[in-house]
């Protein structure tokens, strides 16, 4: 008979060995609920090298104007008491070479990738610094590491956690470009975004804008749903952060102006 810590370590052992698939005496693959830092990194690591493959990256030699300003903005953000990963992922920025596409998306590497779309239709700094701390929030909550283990096969998101090969890399990849985060998480991005910004006095109504130009709108709502509800909330918890005209608007056009590729 079995005492009760021989039978504690019989369910651990089911428990541990049914997460796992095996192939030649190998485990090739492991679910947990919950992964670390560093095994959300690594699957991180492997989205970008799909992104770098497939995607136009533009190269940080050729526009390095370009990279230092939106790599200061990603920064700033970052390194605030606010974000506790600070120190812990690979915090820099893509710019994809895309004028006909309006994204912004995070790896849950660190790395933010950026469209020239989407930078060229902006009006404001205030706007883009309200983007990318949306887009740190979902790594510092793990957001972005759960939608991609939400929508697409545990086994499989195990196999790269663990280092090896699976097949479904590139339909990882695609999760973060086109699957929704949740209502609730992009309203705690909302909130966020405006007290992590507040101390900056930026005016931190700047997504309110952002969504109110068409040519974006109908592109970021793929991934971050927008509603009436979204823009209440931030005008009312952005009451007394910023001036009315904190956005930065000359420094963003000459950035635009003389940085980005025509």
């Amino acid at each position: 008979m079995f005492n009760n810590s021989g039978i504690l370590f019989l369910f651990l052992s089911i428990l541990f060995f049914s997460s796992c698939r095996k192939e030649g005496g190998q485990v090739v693959s492991v679910v947990k609920d919950n992964y670390t830092i560093q095994e959300q990194k690594t699957l991180g690591e492997e989205l970008d090298a799909v992104y770098q493959s497939e995607l136009s990256i533009l190269s940080e030699d050729a526009y390095p104007d370009a990279y230092e300003y939106v790599a200061t903005l990603y920064n700033m953000i970052v390194h605030t008491p606010s974000v506790e990963l600070r120190d812990s992922l690979d915090w820099q920025v893509r710019i994809i070479a895309d004028d006909s596409k309006y994204q912004i998306f995070v790896s849950p590497s660190g790395i933010m990738y950026l469209t020239t779309g989407l930078l060229k239709q902006l009006d404001a700094e205030n706007q883009l610094v309200s983007l990318m701390a949306h887009g740190v929030y979902y790594l510092e909550s793990g957001a972005a590491f759960d939608l991609v283990k939400q929508k697409n096969d545990p086994l499989e998101v195990g196999k790269v956690v663990l280092g090896e090969t699976s097949t479904k890399v590139g339909d990882m990849a695609n999760t973060l470009l086109f699957a929704a985060f949740s209502e609730d998480i992009v309203q705690e991005a909302d909130d966020f975004e405006v007290d992590l910004l507040c101390p900056f006095k930026y005016n931190t109504t700047g997504l309110i804008d952002v969504y109110s130009n068409i040519e974006i709108h109908s592109s970021l709502s793929q991934t971050m749903p927008w509603n009436s509800k979204r823009a209440a909330n931030i005008a009312l918890i952005s009451q007394g952060c910023g001036v009315d005209d904190s956005l930065f608007v000359e420094r963003y056009e000459q950035f635009k102006a003389s940085n980005l590729p025509e």
